[in-house]
């Protein structure tokens, strides 16, 4: 497993548009963020294999960095 980890600050910024999210569907969409960073977080690192965090990059250089990643536990062959 991979956690893509990104802020709820983050997130925030690449949801504010996203109207199909029922629970940021409130009043203060970064406060749920938060909230629900600070429960799942702890839980997405216990069982990660991997954290990879995203930060602001391509969905490109993402993938790249995760090929890698894999490539370097032996889960796949190198390029």
């Amino acid at each position: 497993m991979i956690y893509l980890k990104a802020t709820p600050e983050q997130l925030a910024r690449r949801l504010r548009h996203d109207t199909k999210r029922p629970l940021l569907q409130v009043a203060d969409p970064l406060a749920r963020l938060q909230a629900l960073y600070a429960e799942r977080d702890p839980l997405y690192r216990e069982v990660a294999h991997y954290t990879v965090e995203t930060r602001a990059q391509s969905v490109a250089l993402l993938a790249s960095r995760v090929m890698a990643q894999l490539e370097l536990a032996g889960c796949m062959p190198g390029r």
